[in-house]
């Protein structure tokens, strides 16, 4: 039976066994363009809810889903779960015609003689992921497909033309009157969808914070259907948001509220404006509130989290951090307040995970090297130095550096903010410096210390600060690095308050 075309976004449905957990993860970063694109919405069972009845939301997208995608692998042949649950629905589903069902193979194993041998099989010939140049080579040609079987799904059918015999020469007007209607209709159709791709656009941006971006979509999405009130409410968001600092802002938020009393984008703003004025638990009400309007809203369970963090609530903020990277993977400060987190909580491991999700983010480079010293990895640390101060050179990053300050810690309840290009460049330089030293490559750290200090003079008291804070949790840790640490802090900085 033909599986009937879908709207999009396409339910997907992932069906693995939780020991390829790291290789499903990879995947779904692999995906986020396509969800980006409006093209599917994944889902896989990590995505239950605390207090979700385990198998029955399982069982419910699963039987939703217009694409099953199997990660095959020989975990998830041995899975009684994935075998005699999972698969047997999806298989069932896609004999129906109401579902199609793909393998992905993750990783060698005897799959060619199972019950799914004769499914379409991803990456192209069935070659197993792992056993690519990388694995990102097998994801990405695994993704190509997918998403030419979503163009194959999505596309309208052929209309149903029945055969009518007209005599032009008596019903003219009747037939250029049918033409007509149908013309309307296209037309109609054409500016409905793509009024909705292009709300679905702006959406997208909004959701991550990025409301000058969201302006060119969400004003196509207008022009092509002014009544929309999803439409009205992101622009008024986005034209508010370009005016934040000018006077009677608060004025005009409030009146956009009244006018979209369930604009989420609103209340976003809402709760931003009363973080800056020093009312957290009040933007924490109004950010709960856009979560409750707009569940995809990541911004939100992103500046939720930071709350919740700077008030030491991390249990709280973790999975708050863990929902907005779940949300929009492609957000580099999601990975990085997420790897901060855990690199606060002491699980290294997955600190260093988050931050390799973020590409060139220079802070997460930083980051990373903190840890590596922690971890006594000083080459590692050197690197991914070496790279921050690299990647602060390139003009692609200093442009997209321009509205990101980074909030470096000096107690467990103090932080330092670096806005400047200048002072985040000074601060790479001294981070390399500082591990140059424990490698007692002294001469350069000597040389090298004093003359970024005089670059940024303005700044040394506070970089200073954030020096002797690492060196003090450094030498804490590592005993073999703690007189090391004492050397330098005698040498180059100035006593602080810890």
């Amino acid at each position: 039976m033909a599986q009937p075309r879908a709207v999009l976004p396409l339910k997907l449905f992932l069906s693995y066994s939780h020991r390829d957990e790291d290789l499903c993860e990879k995947f779904l970063v692999h995906l986020s363009q396509l969800k980006r694109d409006g093209l599917i919405e994944p889902w896989h069972d990590r995505r239950i809810t605390a207090g979700s009845e385990w198998a029955g939301a399982i069982d419910d997208h699963l039987n939703s889903a217009h694409i099953i995608i199997l990660l095959v692998s020989a975990d998830f042949l041995a899975s009684d779960y994935c075998n005699d649950i999972e698969m047997t629905r999806a298989l069932e589903r896609s004999r129906k015609g109401e579902a199609h069902v793909v393998a992905a193979i993750l990783k060698p194993c005897d799959w060619e003689t199972s019950r799914f041998a004769k499914l379409q099989a991803l990456p192209k010939g069935g070659k197993p992921v792992v056993d690519w140049p990388t694995p990102d080579h097998g994801f990405l040609d695994a993704v190509k497909g997918l998403r030419r079987l979503i163009a194959e799904l999505s596309e309208p059918e052929p209309a149903q033309v029945q055969a009518v015999q007209i005599t032009l020469r008596t019903h003219p007007w009747r037939w250029i009157g049918g033409v007509v209607l149908v013309v309307i209709l296209i037309a109609c159709l054409w500016l409905w969808s793509s009024s909705r791709r292009y709300l679905r656009q702006g959406t997208d941006l909004l959701n991550v914070g990025l409301y000058s971006a969201a302006r060119q979509p969400l004003e196509l999405a207008r022009r092509l259907n002014p009544f929309s009130r999803k439409t009205g409410c992101g622009l008024a968001a986005v034209e508010l948001d370009a005016t934040r600092y000018d006077p009677g802002f608060e004025q005009r938020l409030a009146e956009a509220n009244q006018r979209y009393s369930n604009c989420a984008y609103l209340r976003l703003l809402t709760g931003d404006q009363k973080y800056r004025a020093g009312d957290r638990d009040g933007a924490l009400a109004e950010y709960r509130e856009a979560i409750q309007r707009e569940p995809q809203l990541a911004e939100a369970y992103f500046n939720t989290g930071r709350i919740l963090e700077l008030k030491g609530d991390v249990d709280s903020a973790l999975p708050l951090y863990e929902k907005a990277v779940q949300r929009s993977p492609g957000v580099a400060r999601y990975h990085d307040n997420l790897g901060d987190l855990y690199f606060k909580l002491g699980d290294y491991d997955k600190a260093l995970e988050q931050y390799g999700q973020v590409g060139e983010f220079p802070l997460s480079a930083l980051e990373a090297a903190r840890i590596y010293r922690l971890q006594g990895k000083l080459e590692d640390a050197r690197g991914r130095e070496e790279d921050a101060i690299d990647w602060l050179q390139d003009p692609r990053v200093q442009s997209s550096e321009k509205d990101v300050a980074w909030a470096l810690d000096v107690s467990p309840v103090e932080q330092v903010r670096l806005a400047l290009l200048q002072e985040k460049q000074c601060y790479a330089q001294l981070e390399l410096f500082v591990t140059m030293f424990l490698q007692r490559d002294q001469a350069k750290a000597s040389a090298g210390v004093p003359a970024v200090f005089e670059k940024c003079r303005s700044r040394q008291a506070e970089l200073r600060k954030i020096l002797d804070w690492e060196l003090h949790r450094l030498g804490s840790e590592l005993a073999k690095y703690t007189q090391p640490a004492d050397d330098f802090t005698s040498k180059f900085l100035e006593p602080s308050d810890r």
